[in-house]
C-alpha cells in the first residue's frame, strides 16, 4: 500500500494495484468514445446501484470509493477498493483525498499529466458516480454533502475525460450507455451528463443557500 497524510491528519489509503495497464498512463489525443476502465463511486442510497452493477461486472470495471460502498459493491461480487482509512470525523470527511481528486481530474490528453500519474502508480478515473444524500434543515449545516458535490464538480471540470452520474436516472442512462458502446462513453453523452450534473450542483447550492439563511 502506498501511504500519505493530509493537512487534518487523516490517514488516506491508495491500492498499488489501481494502475491496471501500462497504455493507461500514456497521453491520448482527444477521443469521442472512452473506454470505462475504472469507476469512482460513493453513493447514499445503494439502491440506485440495481441497474449498474451488472454492467460493471460484465466489463471487469475495478471500482473505488467510500467504505460503506465498496462493501456493497463487494458482496455484489464487484472488484472494489476503499480508499479511505481513518477517523472519518462523524463522517465529515470521507471521501476527500489529493489521489482521488487526482485521478479524476488529471488531463488524458496531457502527456505532463499522465507522466505524473505514472509516478504516482494512480490510474485514471474514468467515472464519477455519486449520489447525494438530502440535507436535512433540522441539522443544518451539518447535514450538508461536501465529499460528493467536490466530487462531482471534479468530474464536469473533466468531462471530456471522465462520465459522471449523479442520481437514478443519470447512473441507469450510464449503464445503458455502456451496454450499448460495448463498456464505453461517447464524447456527446459525457457533455449532456456533466451539463445535467452542474445545474444538480446549482439545485443543491441553492437550496443549502435557503436553509442557511433560515438559521
Amino acid at each position: 500500500m502506498n501511504r500519505f497524510f493530509i493537512s487534518f491528519r487523516m490517514t488516506v489509503t491508495w491500492p498499488q494495484g489501481l494502475s491496471l495497464s501500462p497504455r493507461r498512463v500514456k497521453p491520448c489525443t482527444k477521443m469521442d468514445r472512452i473506454r470505462i476502465y475504472t469507476v469512482f463511486i460513493a453513493v447514499f442510497d445503494k439502491k440506485v446501484l440495481e441497474k449498474l452493477v451488472p454492467v460493471l461486472a460484465e466489463f471487469k470495471i475495478k471500482a473505488f470509493g467510500t467504505a460503506g460502498t465498496v462493501r456493497f459493491l463487494e458482496s455484489q461480487g464487484i472488484d472494489a477498493q476503499s480508499v479511505v482509512e481513518g477517523f472519518d470525523y462523524d463522517g465529515r470527511v470521507k471521501s476527500i483525498s489529493r489521489k482521488s481528486f487526482v485521478a479524476i481530474l488529471a488531463d488524458k490528453n496531457k502527456s505532463e499529466h499522465m507522466a505524473e500519474l505514472k509516478k504516482e502508480n494512480v490510474d485514471p478515473i474514468d467515472a464519477v458516480i455519486v449520489d447525494l444524500y438530502k440535507p436535512d434543515p433540522d441539522n443544518f449545516p451539518e447535514t450538508m454533502d461536501i465529499g460528493g458535490q467536490a466530487l462531482i464538480r471534479a468530474a464536469i471540470k473533466n468531462w471530456e475525460n471522465v462520465v459522471v452520474a449523479f442520481d437514478q436516472e443519470s447512473i441507469n442512462k450510464l449503464a445503458e450507455e455502456l451496454k450499448k458502446h460495448n463498456g464505453e462513453t461517447p464524447l456527446s453523452f459525457r457533455k449532456n451528463l456533466a451539463k445535467s450534473a452542474a445545474i444538480h450542483i446549482a439545485q443543491r447550492t441553492k437550496l443549502e443557500s435557503d436553509y442557511f439563511a433560515d438559521l
